[in-house]
């Protein structure tokens, strides 16, 4: 199943995407996603509990580019996920991505490294259980080196 989304980024992250993807002949879809997956291995420096969620500066409208996206449903849970463990809005995960990863990635797939698993969101699972009463949500993401028994 195919989720349809809308990020809305300030342009000049918008415009740096646009150069990036147009340097390595790729979609700008494909760049966001790959930006993504480095941002969710650095999962616990961005971890946050207990404070809201955080939004991108405040800027004239003028200044701000919306574009839509169409995500598996993996990718679009997955996101969501992030959205509330590391306390940011997907647009923001984004262009904290494109200012923190944007040349490693450029520079990977300019050299030819690209390890990239389009598969990634296979390994992604949740577990629901039960004990004594209270619920209790398990998010994986990727396989653990030993799976529970339940």
């Amino acid at each position: 199943m195919l989720i349809e989304s809308t990020l809305y980024v300030n342009k000049s992250i918008q415009e740096m995407l646009d150069t990036a993807s147009e340097k390595i002949g790729r979609t700008r879809i494909y760049l966001i996603k790959l930006l993504m997956q480095r941002v969710m291995k650095d999962n616990q420096r961005l971890l946050q509990s207990y404070s809201r969620v955080k939004y991108q500066d405040r800027d004239r409208k003028e200044n701000w580019h919306r574009f839509h996206i169409i995500l598996n449903e993996y990718e679009y849970e997955y996101y969501l996920d992030m959205r509330k463990f590391f306390k940011m809005s997907v647009s923001l995960i984004l262009a904290y991505a494109v200012i923190n990863y944007l040349n490693d990635v450029m520079n990977e797939l300019q050299k030819g490294n690209n390890n990239t698993d389009n598969y990634l969101y296979k390994n992604y699972f949740f577990i629901r259980e039960t004990i004594n009463e209270v619920i209790c949500w398990k998010a994986y993401w990727g396989l653990p080196q030993k799976l529970p028994i339940y």
